[in-house]
Parts: C-alpha cells; structure tokens; sequence
C-alpha cells in the first residue's frame, strides 16, 4: 500500500469512561442483519484504563518471554485505525460471550499528547455471539479523521470493567490499488494486557527497497522514557531514546541504516507495562506492506 506508512502520522488520543449514555450517534450492521445503536460516553479515557489496569487479572502478569496474549480478552488495541485521503479502516468487533456486551471505544488521535487522556469515548451494546461491522471506523464511530489508536473495554451495565467480557476484532486499514481492487496492511486486535519490560517487533525490513516505521503508544498516565535499538544485518545498531506523552502514540521512520531485515527494541526505562510497539514495512516498488507487533 502505497505511502501507508507517510499518511498514517495521526494516532493516539486517550478517553475516559462515564456512566451517562446520551444520544446515539449512528448505527453499525451486526452479523445478523439488525443494527447497533453508538452512543456518547462521559467518561474519559484515563477513567477507564486506570480501571482496566488495577484489575485483578493484569496485576497478576508476570513477564513471560516471546508470548503476545492474543484472543477474546475484556479489553484490547487496535494499534493503527484511520481515515485520510483515498485510506479507509474496516474493523470488525466481536462479542465471545452467550449475552449482550456493553463496550466502550476511545479514539486516541497520534500526537494527540496528554489531551488524549481527557477524551470521552462512544458506546455501544452487542449482542451475544454476534460481530459488528464498521466500514469507514474511525468517522462511523468517532465523527473524526485522520490516524491514530483505538482502546475498547468491555463494560458492565454501570460503566465499570467487566473481567468477563470476551470481546476480539480486526482493522484492516486499506485503499484502492492502481491496478483495480484494494491494497490493504492488517492491523488485529492486541491485548490491553502487556507484562512489564522490554519488547522487540523482527520481520521488518529498511534498506534500499523497503522503509519501515515504528510506533510505541503509552496508555500510561504520565510521560516515559523509552530506548529504542535498531539492529539488522547489514550496518550497526543504533539507538535513539524518545519521552511518549501519555496516552498517545507516537509514529517515526526508522533512522538510519541500511539494515536490511530489522528487528527494533522498544524498552520502557521504568521498567513497566502499559505501552504498545510495533513496526510496519513497505516495500518501495509495489507497495506491498505488512506490520509486526512487538513481542516479550
């Protein structure tokens, strides 16, 4: 996908849950033809991930080498979702459960910086076992443009976290190809989850046929420190040290290089969880593109 990586320079805003719904804002198609009403939620994004964070189930992580937590959780990233020139994000969310599950979405813009936190977020109710299509996500859902990340939590009817939620989804961020159809990057759900440490996303590649960006979103409630460390096998590794606001998602070209197959690490200097990293390729002639999460 041509220039996916330069027009996706919008990404992290953070929200906070409320208990008040108000008016709906649309409606979504589920899988069995009905349609879900989206609402506006008062409560902000930093509200909500507090919440999510001090739950029992997260505090009870322990690191765990190369495993990436991945399936129908209570909450969960979609680290890249836009809309901006001839891109589109189709994303479809899930509900694991044998009853109704109430979520909450939060748009959180890239270089959205520490206002990301205060953002309010939307809400909607689906059905049990049913999916929910979104054609055009991010201006469906949040009336918005541009890139950035998006965090869903499932609730229960008061607005609080609920631990058993079993929600999933996938964004496929796609435009229209030169030659008829669609190009498109996929961009699947990853867990809220995150043990504390250091990550590495590998599979890249950043030489003269192919350019990389990276990006980290901290959904922490205060600005980090993060040293990141670029290494393949052609060239030396290098290594820049990036302060991430919070709540937001930062996205950079890879410096340097050539490398020829990457591999970035991405280490939070306090030590802790609560960040999301990946890197996301092109290759310069066809346009053709694939993104790696970051993992233990």
């Amino acid at each position: 996908m041509r220039g996916l990586n330069v027009h996706m320079k919008k990404l992290l805003s953070v929200a906070v849950l409320s208990f008040a719904i108000v008016a709906p804002l649309s409606a979504q198609q589920l899988s069995d033809g009905s349609s879900a009403e989206i609402s506006e939620v008062k409560t902000t994004f930093q509200e909500a991930a507090k919440r999510a964070l001090s739950g029992p189930r997260i505090q009870g992580l322990r690191p765990t080498p190369n495993v990436v937590l991945e399936g129908a959780e209570d909450a969960f990233i979609f680290p890249v979702a836009g809309s901006a020139a001839a891109f589109r994000t189709e994303t479809v969310i899930v509900n694991r459960r044998n009853r109704t599950q109430r979520i909450y979405l939060y748009y959180l813009p890239i270089n959205g910086g520490a206002s990301n936190c205060s953002k309010q977020g939307r809400a909607v109710d689906i059905p049990a076992n049913q999916l929910m299509l979104f054609t055009d996500f991010v201006p469906d859902v949040f009336g918005e443009s541009g890139f950035g990340s998006v965090v869903v939590f499932g609730v229960d009817s008061a607005g609080n976290n609920d631990p058993n939620a079993a929600i999933d989804g996938n964004a496929r961020i796609w435009s229209a190809a030169a030659g008829g159809g669609t190009a498109s990057q996929n961009f699947p759900s990853m867990s809220f989850a995150i043990p504390a440490g250091a990550q590495s996303a590998f599979g890249l590649r950043s030489d003269e046929f192919y350019r990389t960006n990276w990006g980290l979103f901290n959904y922490d409630s205060h600005t980090r420190t993060f040293d990141l460390v670029f290494s393949g096998f052609r060239g030396a590794p290098q290594q820049i040290t990036r302060d991430i606001p919070p709540c937001t998602l930062i996205q950079e070209r890879v410096p340097g290089g050539p490398y020829g197959s990457l591999e970035i690490a991405f280490a939070p200097r306090d030590g802790g969880g609560a960040f999301y990293a990946y890197g996301s390729s092109v290759d310069n002639a066809s346009s053709d593109s694939w993104s790696v999460p970051a993992r233990f």
